[in-house]
């Protein structure tokens, strides 16, 4: 049977039957139609609110501002040119969308509390400006619009949309349409991409994500939803006044967002529900409490801030793990004696056939418990389909957009693609091929069972030297060609303070490269220079034979050159699976459109690059983790995982920082086995580490820095009996008069 998100397909049919068919049922307020079209709209503006703090993390405080541009601009579309419904809902998610990427470029240079004042401003210039100009509002008496019918009255379709049970329909397709979109999207390559900007910009500069386009692309997806919930409410209410739209709605609409969960898209339609109830039915009903709507709204805020941090989506959950923590075993005993449960050790046979009857209904209630749970903390809708044929396409190989695992670049040569790790037919060849799953849908990967076969750093080398990889030939002075990392005169100044002073280093095709040097002495400096973060004040950079010294970090990483972190910088939120699966960044290139309608090239392209990753996985052994969030995973697995998502880049030339630092022994020695392995698959490393026997037993030339400046370089005996470094290492010798 198949499943939508958790629901099974009758479960789902029985839900929206439900939905579709109480409006219908005699008896029903007509004042209830209103409520629920008033939720409607709360949703889409909540989800506008998840999309842009809870999955990209930028703050706003200026959604009822975006909110009233789609409901004045649709308007005048309305009354100026004859646009109408359905329609004006385009207009009001254009609206929407122009205007918070407008905002989004004043705001990519502040984040935290400056984007808050940043939105904040935008927001108070609306309520105090652009809201009492007559050529966007009428008066301050607000705008109206005429009643909308589609068709023509009296014929077959025709609908009153000034009928609350009538429009309750189109509100909520267009809220279950964006619920969809959402849910879709956060699944997505793009989504992927805003939780890996949520959790770290520098890291995901470094797999490839261009930060600033992506949010831009947050924020105009956040505003479209906020406009599309404009013209919504426009066409609901057929009068909008901009007291609608002020700084204290924007603060109320975020208040349902907080109150739903920042994170959870089932959350926010459950806050949405709560909030119209409150206003359409107990306000209504009871005037006297309507003064103190905002008082209510702060209170529920301030429950939920202290008591569930999750929001309403996180209460299934709180509740679910109440129940295992404390209630579970009050009530096992007389469960059991009522012959609701059975100890493990007795058989079915021994109980009544009511007992067992009645411990199925128990079971079939806790499976209904758990589903609604995970559906409220984690929708996802996205259709889930199979894809059949090979997956694993070979490096360079396939022409369509998103066949092959290789970055299509204009200029790549052939030092570059030859430098291309494909990591599929890496573990084809060096572990021995297992029978092949059965076919499972997209949502199964990430709980897929550890792999029973256990791989060994040093077997695994001894294969990888007899399928050797390493790339380039041998050159003049024992260094190899081509050189994948040319830098010349390099200098970097902080103010008065210089870093690096005039270095240069080369980092040559198959070669493990150290750069070592005391604490201070402008290693990382240096290192970041190479790969964007620092821009040098004088010298050049060369990456695969290309000038990027002016190249921005991801413009860098698409070239083929991949990095690790001194302190670590995976996503702690995500899962081991999807930090690897934000890595593949660069080999998924499906758009906005394919990731909100999960087009058959998208689904295509997602089978892909799920399977590098559970290649990755089951070459480093991390297949017993792939589900578990990373943060409270030990420090050298950490370390592996960081290795292993530079692996699914399929980046030939890889960067790490001081990869020991925080590993003893044991694990410092499989790190070194790891690098090894690498090197034999052909992946060029440069290494920057303290560890100096880790960098002269790993190392084929090292680099030496000290006080900004390079003092020598060569091959590891060489630099060994270097006095330069020794002095550098443990102080020059004193003289003796």
């Amino acid at each position: 049977m198949k499943a939508i998100g958790r629901f099974s397909t009758p479960r789902l049919a029985l839900l929206l039957s439900g939905i579709l068919v109480w409006p219908l049922i005699p008896g029903v307020p007509y004042d209830l139609a209103n409520t629920a079209v008033l939720a409607c709209e709360y949703c889409v503006v909540a989800l506008s609110l998840v999309l842009l703090i809870g999955l990209v993390g930028q703050i706003s405080l200026c959604q009822a501002a975006l909110v009233g541009m789609g409901a004045f601009v649709s308007a005048i579309a309305t009354l100026r040119f004859g646009i109408h419904f359905p329609f004006t809902l385009v207009v009001g998610l254009g609206t929407g969308a122009a205007t918070a990427a407008i905002i989004g470029v004043v705001a990519l240079r502040v984040r935290g509390l400056y984007l808050a004042v940043a939105t904040l401003i935008f927001g108070y210039l609306c309520d105090q400006y652009l809201f009492t100009q007559p050529w966007l509002v009428q008066s301050q008496s607000g705008v109206s619009i005429p009643i909308e019918v589609i068709g023509r009255p009296g014929t077959i379709p025709s609908f009153d949309l000034a009928d609350a049970r009538t429009f309750y329909y189109f509100a909520f397709a267009v809220a279950i349409v964006s619920l969809y979109s959402l849910a879709n999207l956060r699944e997505s390559r793009l989504g992927r991409a805003f939780a890996a900007v949520r959790g770290s910009e520098v890291a995901a500069a470094s797999l490839g994500i261009d930060v600033t386009r992506i949010k831009l692309l947050g924020f105009a997806c956040a505003g479209g939803l906020a406009g599309l919930g404009g013209a919504l409410t426009l066409v609901g209410e057929r009068n909008v006044v901009p007291q609608q739209f002020d700084f204290v709605s924007s603060l109320y609409f975020l208040s349902i967002a907080v109150v739903g969960g920042l994170r959870s898209l089932g959350g926010a339609v459950a806050s949405s529900l709560v909030f119209a109830l409150l206003v359409g039915e107990v306000f209504f009903r009871l005037p006297r409490l309507a003064d103190y709507l905002d008082v209510i709204s702060a209170g529920l805020l301030a429950l939920v801030l202290l008591f569930f941090r999750g929001g309403l989506g996180a209460v299934p959950q709180r509740l679910q793990h109440l129940w295992q923590a404390h209630l579970e075993g009050v009530f096992a005993q007389p469960l059991r004696r009522l012959g609701v449960t059975r100890p493990a050790t007795e058989a079915p046979a021994q109980q009544p056939q009511w007992a067992v009857a009645l411990a199925k209904v128990a079971e079939s209630v806790g499976e209904s418990v758990s589903r609604l749970r995970h559906a409220a903390s984690s929708l996802a809708l996205r259709p889930r389909g199979e894809v059949t044929g090979n997956l694993a396409v070979e490096a360079g190989a396939g022409g369509g957009q998103n066949e092959g695992t290789v970055v299509s670049l204009p200029a790549m040569n052939a030092s570059q693609a030859a430098s291309r790790i494909d990591v599929v037919s890496v573990v084809d060849e060096l572990i021995p091929a297992a029978a092949p799953p059965p076919p499972q849908p997209a949502d199964t990967f990430l709980r897929r069972e550890p792999a029973t076969q256990t791989l060994d750093p040093e077997a695994l080398l001894r294969r990888a030297e007899q399928h050797s990889r390493i790339a380039g030939a041998q050159g003049a002075g024992g260094r190899r060609l081509p050189e994948l990392i040319r830098a010349e005169n390099i200098t970097v100044r902080f103010g008065g303070l210089t870093a690096v002073n005039d270095a240069s280093l080369s980092v040559c095709a198959g070669e493990i490269v150290g750069l070592i040097g005391p604490n201070g002495a402008g290693k990382t400096t240096l290192f970041n220079s190479l790969l964007g973060l620092n821009q040098p004040t004088a010298g050049r950079v060369e990456l695969y034979g290309q000038d990027v010294t002016s190249w921005a970090v991801h413009q860098r990483a698409a070239l083929g050159v991949g990095r690790t972190f001194q302190i670590l910088q995976l996503f702690g939120d995500l899962t081991v699976f999807e930090n690897l699966l934000v890595a593949t960044h660069l080999q998924n290139h499906t758009g906005l459109w394919g990731s909100l309608m999960v087009s058959r090239r998208a689904r295509t392209a997602e089978q892909a690059v799920r399977e590098r990753v559970r290649s990755v996985l089951r070459l480093m052994e991390l297949d017993g983790v792939a589900d578990r969030q990373v943060a409270g995973l030990p420090f050298g697995m950490l370390r592996l995982i960081e290795v292993a998502r530079t692996l699914v880049t399929g980046a030939g030339l890889v960067c790490f920082d001081e990869p020991a630092s925080g590993l003893d022994s044991t694990e410092t020695e499989r790190l070194i086995r790891w690098f090894q392995f690498l090197r034999q698959i052909g992946i060029t490393l440069l290494v920057i580490e303290h560890d100096v026997d880790m960098v002269v037993r790993l190392c084929d030339w090292i680099y030496v820095l000290d006080q900004g400046r390079l003092i020598a370089n060569g091959p590891p005996s060489q630099i060994q009996r270097d006095p330069a470094v020794i002095a550098s290492y443990l102080g020059a010798p004193m003289e003796v008069a």
